[in-house]
């Protein structure tokens, strides 16, 4: 009877064995799949991911291109203005240089007009010879 008692154990040891090794099949092939779908669901969010921080630089990208257009924008206006002001300002110092210059010539003239006019009420009217012998004849004593 303990033999008997034996074998039905052994059998029911194997049998359960069976199911075990049978369950542990399954649960792996459950395990490869649940890992399989892991990784892709890994590698959906991956690239979704990716796609995501594409727009995002995208978006960042044209935002500063915009500022960066503004930017050099402003910096021509600016430079513009400078150097309108900049051709103004030399003009209006230009024209301060050309009064003075002129207002110099003017009063070089006005010498020059009254020398003459000096001169030429000293002077009775002579030959144009004369005038030379005297203007020569002065000069030299």
């Amino acid at each position: 009877m303990k033999d008997t008692i034996f074998k039905v154990v052994e059998e029911e040891r194997k049998s359960l064995e069976q199911v075990h090794a049978k369950e542990r099949e399954i649960w792996k092939i459950e395990h490869d799949k649940d890992q399989e779908n892991v990784s892709l669901a890994i590698q959906e969010a991956l690239q979704e991911q990716r796609k995501i921080s594409q727009e995002t630089l995208k978006i960042a990208m044209a935002e500063e291109q915009k500022r960066s257009k503004r930017a050099v924008e402003e910096a021509v206006r600016r430079t513009r203005n400078e150097l309108m002001e900049y051709v103004k300002e030399q003009k209006r110092l230009d024209q301060v240089i050309r009064q003075r210059s002129l207002s110099s010539l003017e009063l070089f003239l006005s010498c020059a007009q009254k020398q003459l006019s000096f001169l030429i009420s000293e002077e009775p009217a002579s030959t144009e010879g004369g005038e030379y012998e005297k203007l020569t004849s002065t000069d030299s004593g």
